[in-house]
């Protein structure tokens, strides 16, 4: 049973939920939710109160965060407030030379560059728009940058979705490829994908359910500063808190939080308008994230 924790030890921040691309296997093409920016007091308000508690943050959630036209002060408020580590996800197609440096100067810990084909057709099928070339080139020249620097940070990983890599010889092709621009640390990780409760796509059989580990473990702010329970609640249908108005701790510790807590304690998720017949449980102990080297015995 997951324990109960005094905060959080991981919080999805979502800088913006304005997107370059219409991915297919991501809700945000029928969000409903309105447009926008976080608010850089608002992040740093978050990331004053995560730091005492070691609470990691990763920014990202509905949109691309390159987006955010602050983005790297963001990042250099939450290295000024003492969070203990700083993630960003991005789908790298903004990730030119003049961002490359900045995100390299910024402090970040953690780069996770969203690849998830290993083609150009691939990729329009999975993307929807964009260009595989560009993606490909950016993460080149911020891996050949980080090289130059002689820097281990940011750990970079590159993701691709564990279908596109079940080919024969794919996953080779895609190691060989990376393999020598790759730094100490860095990695090549699969992802299985979600359903988001079953908004973009039917939902797998539900048999053998154990309680959801996201409620116990972490939660999401949406750009806003509402708060929602997990990364299933995409379009922010079911909050928990609301960040203008309360302290983080006192919404992790809030009724919203403690009810789901108590459903999946007592196996009655079912009872829950978003848990009720979601599948996404079973990525929530974080076994649905692969890196490929670890499980190919391949260290790089």
């Amino acid at each position: 049973m997951p324990e109960e924790r005094a905060f959080p030890e991981r919080i999805n921040v979502e800088p913006t939920n304005r997107c370059n691309m219409r991915c297919r296997l991501c809700p945000h093409p029928i969000l409903t939710r309105p447009r926008g920016n976080m608010d850089p007091a608002l992040f740093r308000r978050i990331a004053r109160e995560c730091a005492p508690y070691g609470t990691a943050l990763w920014l990202q959630y509905m949109g691309e965060p390159l987006l955010h036209p602050g983005i790297l002060e963001l990042i250099a408020a939450g290295r000024e407030e003492g969070v203990a580590q700083i993630g960003l996800s991005t789908n790298a197609s903004l990730l030119d030379e003049r961002m490359a440096e900045g995100l390299l100067a910024s402090g970040l810990d953690r780069l996770e560059c969203s690849v998830d084909a290993v083609d150009p057709e691939g990729f329009r099928a999975c993307r929807g728009t964009g260009d595989f070339h560009t993606v490909v080139r950016n993460i080149e020249g911020f891996l050949a940058a980080k090289q130059r620097r002689g820097s281990r940070r940011p750990v970079t990983s590159l993701q691709y979705m564990a279908f596109t890599l079940t080919g024969d010889g794919t996953r080779d092709r895609v190691v060989a490829h990376w393999r020598d621009r790759l730094g100490p640390g860095d990695f090549i990780m699969s992802i299985r994908d979600y359903s988001f409760a079953g908004v973009v796509r039917a939902q797998r059989p539900a048999g053998g359910r154990t309680p959801c580990q996201w409620p116990f473990r972490s939660a999401v702010v949406l750009w806003d500063g509402t708060v929602v329970m997990c990364g299933s609640d995409c379009d922010g249908r079911h909050p928990v808190g609301d960040l203008n108005r309360q302290p983080l701790r006192e919404v992790w510790m809030g009724e919203g939080f403690r009810r789901v807590r108590v459903l999946h304690r007592d196996r009655r998720w079912d009872l829950h308008p978003l848990c009720r017949g979601c599948d996404d449980w079973v990525l929530s102990d974080g076994k649905g994230y692969v890196n490929v080297f670890t499980a190919g015995g391949d260290n790089g």
